[in-house]
């Protein structure tokens, strides 16, 4: 019996440590977020709707993958960083809903509003100066 329980014990450490999200996995995250950032700057500038809804699409996935934190664990720094994540997400649908309506102004005030979330979360969490 005891054999059985440290078996399933070491069965379910494994299993949680594989699914973790760790710094590796933030840092592809965050270089995705940067890309992402970059293609919708490009597509606006280039006037370009299918570069920026690409950049916007691919934007939105990254950012809903994004913890600081494992889950569960209460970290202001967490929570902060997951309410940032919520704002690119609705940021950057404004972005795509503008871009698609023509309204190139607000497309380019919402990427902007959504640079002030990454940059207000690296000020929080990554402690820029």
């Amino acid at each position: 019996m005891k054999k059985i329980l440290v078996g399933l014990l070491v069965v379910g450490t494994m299993s949680v440590s594989l699914f973790a999200y760790n710094q590796e996995q933030r840092v592809k995250d965050m270089q995705m977020m940067e890309t992402s950032m970059a293609k919708i700057q490009k597509g606006l500038l280039r006037n370009n709707k299918d570069m920026v809804v690409e950049g916007v699409d691919s934007l939105k996935d990254a950012s809903t993958h994004v913890e600081v934190a494992p889950k569960g664990y209460k970290d202001y720094n967490a929570i902060f960083a997951k309410q940032q994540s919520k704002n690119i997400v609705k940021y950057a649908e404004k972005i795509k809903e503008n871009i698609l309506a023509k309204h190139k102004h607000a497309a380019s005030k919402s990427y902007a509003e959504v640079m002030g979330e990454c940059i207000s979360c690296h000020n929080k969490i990554r402690k820029w100066n």
